[in-house]
């Protein structure tokens, strides 16, 4: 109860604590976002917009015919084309028989390696409140933190071993580098071989009165502005089969330093509170035997946080984690390119082809390639004049359809065009274009077809594909789900998957919350009960959790989390207004209020991908007590499917 009354006091302060954050944040400027934000523009990433995206121009302009080496979007060109594949193969690449950190980033710095299907059993360590989550529809998670009055050891916060038993959180004594010993906070425990993909931590913020309160100086405020009061965890520890391998100021580890990070690998890696909401690292850590993280010799008891990782097949050998000389810095940075600006990645592709279609009412677009193969990157240029909305893509492999959906909800999201510059898919602008990109490779067996459909006027598409004759023994295949209206207390909104395969990319639409519907719950006269009353945009509070055929599951305590953003993606607290996005995830459109929305998306690499068998379940939740929310939801799934 005492972490209920601290939170209750916590909500009930907000605006309090925002009009504090106002008169303290004197040190920063805090422009408003304006729709140039979206522009691309060299090493930048796209601030989440605040209000919805601008809508595109309609149109007929004038349609010419000419061809060029590299097609102008606005050209009306071929119904069909058909791709020449290389005539050899490529060389393979060697495997290595013990797998390395890079390894589990080859897919996000080359995009090669998403068809890879990794067998493995997921594993997470997190702050989710357990026993609320036996509650009917999930209860309620915006009090899955440990507050300053609650126990580390609480059995209410535990963490699930591999074999299904839920064990509490727990302290050991540690013997520092000093000599002195210090009680540790031991955040994960796990058995090997496996790799930890993730960790990232939410700890404080302006807006919280009671923390705002304390703040003196400039410096405390630029450190609360800047990593939310990261540093006062203390030490953060890596224990790699039995060996301490890091032990030093957490900073460190978010910022880079620790593993001598480059600028644009700490842009891809890591990210801090003020860009994101939390701080968090996606650095392999590999463990033969046996993996341990800990806090130590710090002011505060973490609260919320999140660790996932892999627990690999015994007979898997990993190079264990031994410091920075792990990763090559050099030939990453070099590929951080892909990342940092993945829309030129298509280009920088030696078989890459330009072709100029157009697609018409009733005569789609059409892009085919015979035989085995994969497509390994597409990029679409089209004029602002033409209306993308109106567009619908399909891709089917032989007769079988892999993914029928509009083509904005590809690319974007499912009826609006928002702008995002993320690893493997997204959608920049220049003058006069929009440019639709997806780094995702695309494996066929027994060919591929490609159709872009117009519903209402022609559109002309300057396409530029590159095609290999490298093929993988998985489809890359979408599920789009269309918004619909879920029910005050009903269950979960739920997306099935079939057969085996891999999770990689995940977008959630939601939309009209009707906060005004949501029952009011009272303990006595006037007072509301502060545990099942709701607050806007509250829903995003929802659990997601991953359920496959063959007993393997993920918790994520909230839809931030799984997009690893906290507290809402610092949306509007801090400068930039909103945030932004990182390279895997983000947030596409945001508003707050009654009327607020929100469009959440991640793009899984490796590691952090989910391996499915006989099926995948995802449940989400809508609500911050037991469903309470009336709103819409619609989801776009991406995944490999693994062919049998």
């Amino acid at each position: 109860m005492n972490a209920r009354r601290v939170a209750r006091k916590m909500r009930q302060g907000i605006r309090d604590a925002l009009a504090i954050a106002g008169a303290l944040v004197v040190f920063i400027a805090c422009a408003p976002l304006e729709n140039k934000e979206a522009r691309v523009e060299p090493n930048t990433f796209i601030a989440a917009p605040t209000s919805p995206p601008a809508p595109l121009l309609h149109g007929e302009g004038s349609i010419a015919t000419p061809m060029h080496e590299t097609p102008r979007a606005e050209i009306i060109g071929a119904r069909e084309v058909t791709l020449e594949l290389p005539a050899a193969l490529p060389q393979p690449r060697e495997q290595n028989a013990t797998l390395t950190a890079f390894d589990f980033l080859r897919d996000y710095f080359s995009n090669r390696t998403y068809p890879r299907i990794l067998e493995g059993k997921a594993w997470d360590n997190s702050s989710v409140n357990v026993a609320q989550l036996q509650e009917a529809r999930g209860g309620v998670t915006y009090w899955d933190f440990w507050s300053e009055f609650e126990n580390w050891d609480s059995p209410f916060f535990m963490w699930q071993r591999d074999d299904g038993v839920w064990n509490p959180y727990t302290t050991d004594r540690i013997a520092r580098a000093d000599g002195q010993t210090a009680n540790a906070y031991v955040l994960l425990d796990r058995a090997g071989p496996g790799v930890m993909d993730k960790i990232w931590f939410t700890q404080n913020a302006i807006w919280m009165p009671q923390i705002s309160a304390q703040v003196k100086h400039a410096q405390e405020q630029d450190e609360l502005i800047e990593w939310g009061e990261l540093s006062k965890l203390g030490n953060f520890r890596i224990e790699v089969d039995d060996r301490v391998v890091f032990d030093a100021p957490i900073k460190d580890w978010f910022s880079g330093k620790a593993l001598g990070l480059t600028p644009e690998l700490m842009n891809a890696l890591t990210w801090r509170h003020k860009q994101f909401g939390s701080n968090g690292s996606l650095v392999p850590v590999l463990y033969q035997r046996r993996l341990r993280v800990l806090l130590h010799s710090g002011v505060y008891k973490p609260k919320w946080f999140m660790a996932t990782g892999i627990r690999l097949p015994a007979t898997t050998r990993v190079q264990s984690f031994a410091g920075k000389n792990d990763l090559p810095i050099a030939e990453m940075t070099r590929l951080a390119r892909n990342v940092l600006q993945p829309e030129t990645y298509n280009a920088s592709l030696d078989h890459a082809r330009a072709y100029a279609l157009r697609a018409e009412p009733g005569v789609p677009a059409v892009i085919r390639a015979s035989g085995a193969g994969t497509i390994d990157a597409l990029a679409f240029r089209i004029a602002k004049k033409f209306d993308a909305r109106q567009l619908r893509l399909k891709i089917s492999y032989g007769a079988d359809i892999g993914m029928d959906l509009p083509f904005v909800a590809f690319f974007s999201e499912h009826d609006a065009l928002s702008l995002h510059r993320s690893a493997p898919l997204g959608v920049v602008e220049t003058q006069d274009e929009y440019i639709f990109y997806s780094n995702y490779p695309m494996p066929f067996q027994n060919g591929i077809t490609l159709e872009i459909a117009a519903n209402e006027k022609p559109v002309g598409i300057a396409a530029r594909v590159a095609a290999s004759r490298e093929t993988a023994n998985a489809q890359l295949r979408v599920l789009y789900r269309a918004k619909e209206k879920l029910e005050v207390y009903g269950p979960d909104y739920r997306v099935e998957l079939p057969g085996d395969g891999k999770l990689v990319g995940l977008v959630l639409v939601t939309d009209e919350q009707e906060y005004d519907k949501i029952p009011k719950i009272f303990v006595r006269a006037n007072e509301e009960d502060p545990v099942r009353r709701a607050w806007t945009m509250g829903y995003l509070e929802g659990n997601l959790s991953l359920r496959d055929g063959a007993g393997n599951a993920r918790m994520y305590g909230g839809h931030e989390d799984w997009a690893d953003g906290g507290f809402y993606f610092n949306r509007g607290y801090t400068s930039p207004p909103g945030g932004s996005n990182r390279p895997f995830g983000g947030i596409l459109r945001y508003k707050d209020g009654k009327d607020g929305y929100a469009t959440v998306f991640r793009y899984f690499n490796d590691a952090s991908a989910f391996r499915f068998q006989n099926g995948l379940q995802m449940f989400f939740g809508h609500g911050t007590w037991g469903n309470n929310f009336p709103v819409k939801y619609g989801a776009t799934v991406y995944y490999y499917a693994e062919r049998k």
